[in-house]
């Protein structure tokens, strides 16, 4: 049986691993945490600040955090989306929001009907018929309905959060599950006499530490599982950014969209946090000088395996991945929620480990193909990175996801897709990529029946946001006061 966990690393991979794995065994698993305490780049994303995905929502619930008092302790704000602006060209944006468009109307997905608008010429925009992306644009929020019949039940949201607060508070919870930190700086490990895994690691001053199982927290390094010929598959072929340079700005306007805007040799990502506005620029170095601020370099791909013997890779360490669409932290708790969908009960974990593999790998490569589609469907020409990625031939899956999308309007999706079809249509809609054609099946409602119906929708959600708090005042309703419990 396994009975002890030995992580190494800390900052969000390793706390949310151990925070999660400690609740989750009920004190019946012994867990720690090797951290260095010199380390001064989180091991678990890329960049000082993160924007999250509705996914770390539930997330934060199975480890017990209240999110008023989250949002307040962690200066986090809320977030509906991400306004992408000028990856079409440079006059242009749009808005990937979490919320679906419209409703299914007569059995056929609710773009279809609008595409038929649009050829008609009576169409108004697409994100007019998502309420989180009306709502972002307006800087309201609120959260969604918990009934069906109200249109805010179809969106979602996720949060804009400092890290290192983020880390601080998931560490009170890990250690208060019975968590041990051990200060220390790994350096080497000790492979099992089978050489099937690891039978301990070793700190710098020699101390030495064995487990039953062992998570590989340390970042983009790998220290572990690279230790143990896990190989690397990379995906700079397509996504070429390589650096990343953060600050912390006064505070402005909390708007509840993050910003990404395409710049000539990468782009800058800007969010409203509740102690300042965070903003961070991606840079691809083949194509643009280094700057003077401090950067992470960083190489977009993931491991061949991230489960070897008795070693499991969380977070960067399995897969690395700019922050275009903010997956850092929903690869952290992801991946920890599949091991414990895996966690192995004895010493054989063969079986566990084959189909760990299989969905980060699929899970990764879903998450790889929707990034490079904002790259590749660009229309910046004239501007070498741009040309450049627009040019380069897509992995299969996505070349027939575009396939599918241009010629009928049809979202394929595959296993393991972190995002669903209004999140593929919003990008693809965004980005220019339209079909050629509607279902034929929305042609048998008469074309001033269907742009009435269409009209009734628009005014709801337009209701809908107009009754809305901004943003700012949501946060100060709920947010600044721990003890508020989430409003039904």
């Amino acid at each position: 049986m396994t009975r002890s966990v030995l992580i190494v690393g800390g900052g969000s991979a390793g706390w949310m691993t151990a925070a999660a794995l400690a609740r989750a065994t009920r004190g019946r698993v012994s867990v720690r945490v090797l951290e260095d305490p010199d380390q001064v780049e989180d091991t678990g994303v890329l960049g000082p600040f993160e924007a999250t995905l509705p996914s770390l929502n539930g997330f934060n619930a199975s480890l017990g955090l209240n999110e008023a008092t989250l949002i307040a302790r962690a200066n986090a704000t809320y977030r509906l989306g991400t306004m992408f602006r000028s990856w079409t060209r440079r006059d242009h944006d749009y808005i990937h929001p979490f919320s679906e468009f419209g409703g299914t109307l007569d059995g056929v997905p609710f773009h279809h009907h609008w595409l038929r608008l649009k050829a008609a010429g009576m169409a108004p925009p697409l994100e007019a018929f998502a309420v989180a992306a009306v709502a972002g644009r307006a800087g309201r929020f609120s959260l969604p309905s918990d009934d069906p019949r109200s249109v805010t039940s179809t969106m979602g949201y996720g949060l804009h959060l400092p890290v290192a607060d983020y880390v601080a508070v998931v560490n009170e919870v890990a250690v208060a599950a019975g968590v041990e930190r051990i200060a220390g700086r790994f350096v080497d490990i000790e492979r099992r006499a089978d050489g099937e895994g690891l039978k301990a690691v070793i700190a710098g001053d020699g101390r030495r530490f064995e487990a039953d199982l062992f998570i590989d927290a340390t970042g983009q390094k790998g220290d572990l599982i690279s230790r143990l010929d896990a190989g690397r598959v990379d995906y700079s072929h397509w996504l070429p950014a390589d650096c990343i340079s953060g600050a912390l700005g006064p505070v402005e306007g909390l708007g509840p969209l993050t910003e990404a805007k395409a710049l000539r040799g990468g782009w800058s990502w800007k969010a409203a946090l509740g102690n300042g506005v965070g903003t961070m620029r991606v840079s691809a170095s083949a194509f643009e000088a280094s700057g003077a601020q401090p950067q992470i370099r960083f190489r977009n791909g993931r491991r061949t395996q991230a489960w070897v013997g008795n070693c499991v890779a969380i977070g960067l360490s399995a897969t690395t991945l700019e922050p275009l669409e903010a997956s850092g932290l929903h690869l952290v708790q992801s991946g920890v929620s599949k091991l414990l969908g895996l966690f192995p009960s004895d010493g054989a974990m063969t079986s566990a480990a084959a189909e760990y593999n299989r969905l980060i790998a699929a899970e990764a490569d879903r998450l790889r193909d929707f990034m490079i589609l904002h790259y590749r469907a660009n229309a910046r020409k004239g501007e070498p990175l741009w040309d450049a990625v627009r040019n380069t031939a897509p992995p299969d899956e996505l070349a027939h996801k575009i396939r599918m999308f241009s010629s009928r309007g049809r979202v394929s999706l595959y296993d393991e897709e972190t995002f669903e079809d209004s999140s593929w249509i919003a990008v693809f809609m965004g980005q220019n990529v339209n079909p050629r054609r509607y279902h034929p099946i929305v042609d048998q409602t008469p074309i001033a029946d269907l742009a009435a119906r269409l009209g009734r929708m628009q005014a709801v959600i337009g209701q809908a946001v107009e009754a809305m708090p901004t943003h700012a005042e949501m946060l100060t309703r709920y947010s600044r006061e721990p003890t508020q419990t989430r409003p039904s």
